[in-house]
């Protein structure tokens, strides 16, 4: 489908990176995962010991990085760190990359960017965030609000870190997405918490499979082409 537009937000765990490059290989369109370009900060501030907490150094980092993705491949600085931007140092640290102002100064022009190309090719696009829909294609054609109840969410998060052997348990994990979701919307200010306010859709998927939540976006991409 050319030059559709979709932006999926939500909170952490709701599914978006699952759910998102599914909907983009079923419309044959180009997927951006933002949290990857996350990671690649996060992994380069790691490397040349970033202090985040110096506006200074961070702002000099940024002049420094670049970020070029390549069929879902990420390239930091024209090597491939697409495996080590997914481990457990990076992945501690991107919660508090992601919450620093500069960074996401610099990254949603890139996104925009990447986004505006996709878009005058004719392809169709996929943007999974927090603020994709309010930031980066706040013209998307469907904008779609991902959510579902603490505990699922907190399952899910719980069996993604199991996979990468981090020893936690299940009221951990609920502390830290209820942790996270503050941060979200009061501090990073990057989630809405009023989406219907914002054009957006909202899906609950806590009992939909991800086939189901994939063809309840499909369904929704074809009523708005079937009314234009």
């Amino acid at each position: 489908m050319k030059g559709f537009t979709i932006a999926i937000d939500g909170p952490v765990a709701a599914g978006k990176g699952t759910i998102a490059p599914l909907v983009a290989k079923k419309l044959k369109g180009v997927y951006l995962d933002t949290g990857a370009m996350y990671r690649c900060v996060a992994l380069y501030s790691l490397r040349n010991n970033v202090n985040l907490d110096n506006p200074q150094e961070i702002e000099d980092a940024l002049q420094e990085i670049d970020i070029d993705i390549t069929h879902n491949e990420f390239f930091l600085n024209g090597e491939d760190v697409t495996e080590e931007i997914r481990t457990k140092k990076v992945d501690f640290l991107v919660p508090k990359i992601a919450g620093i102002s500069k960074v996401r100064e610099v990254l949603i022009p890139q996104q925009k960017k990447i986004a505006d190309k996709a878009i005058n090719l004719g392809h169709s696009f996929i943007a999974e965030g927090r603020d994709i829909a309010t930031k980066v294609i706040p013209n998307a054609d469907l904008k779609i609000f991902l959510t579902a109840d603490l505990k699922t969410r907190a399952q899910r998060r719980l069996e993604q870190k199991l996979e990468k052997h981090f020893d936690l348990t299940l009221e951990q994990i609920m502390d830290d997405v209820i942790k996270r979701d503050r941060e979200d919307v009061e501090i990073n200010k990057t989630l809405v918490n009023n989406p219907q306010d914002y054009g957006y859709v909202v899906l609950d998927n806590t009992n939909m499979t991800e086939e189901e939540t994939v063809d309840f976006i499909l369904e929704k991409v074809k009523e708005l082409n079937d009314t234009n």
